[in-house]
C-alpha cells in the first residue's frame, strides 16, 4: 500500500513539474523574455527534489506512528522553510538583479508545491484515521 501511494505521489508531482515547467516557458519566452531566469530549471528541479523527499519521510512517518508524524509535521515545515530560505540568500547574493523576479517565482513555487503536498498528506492521514 506505501509502494502505490508513493508511486501516485510521483506520478502527480512529475505532471506537475512538467505543467509548471510549460508555462515557465510560456511566460518566460512568450511574455516576459527580459526577466527569464536561467536558474529557473534548477529552482523547478530543487522543488521536485525537496518535495519528493519530505513526503516520503512524513509517509515513513505517518505509516510508523501518527502520533509521532503529528508532532514532527511542524518541524518538517519549518525545516523545510530555512532550506528553501537558505538557497534564496544564496541566490540573491549572487544575483542582486534579478532577485525580485527571483523571490517572486519561488514563493510561487513554495505555494504551488506546498499545496500538492500537504493535500496529499492530509488524504492520507484521513485515511490512516479510518
Amino acid at each position: 500500500m506505501k509502494r502505490i501511494k508513493m508511486k501516485s505521489f510521483i506520478t502527480k508531482l512529475i505532471l506537475l513539474t512538467l505543467a509548471i515547467a510549460l508555462i515557465g516557458w510560456l511566460v518566460f519566452f512568450v511574455f516576459l523574455q527580459q526577466y527569464y531566469l536561467p536558474v529557473f530549471p534548477y529552482l523547478l528541479a530543487f522543488f521536485f527534489v525537496v518535495t519528493l523527499a519530505v513526503h516520503a519521510y512524513q509517509l515513513k512517518l505517518a505509516k510508523k506512528d501518527l502520533g509521532k508524524f503529528t508532532r514532527s509535521n511542524m518541524l518538517i515545515t519549518f525545516l523545510k522553510l530555512i532550506l528553501y530560505s537558505v538557497f534564496a540568500v544564496v541566490y540573491i547574493a549572487n544575483d542582486k538583479e534579478n532577485a525580485f523576479v527571483f523571490v517572486i517565482t519561488l514563493f510561487l513555487l513554495y505555494l504551488v508545491f506546498s499545496f500538492i503536498e500537504v493535500s496529499e498528506m492530509s488524504r492520507i492521514s484521513r485515511n490512516l484515521k479510518k
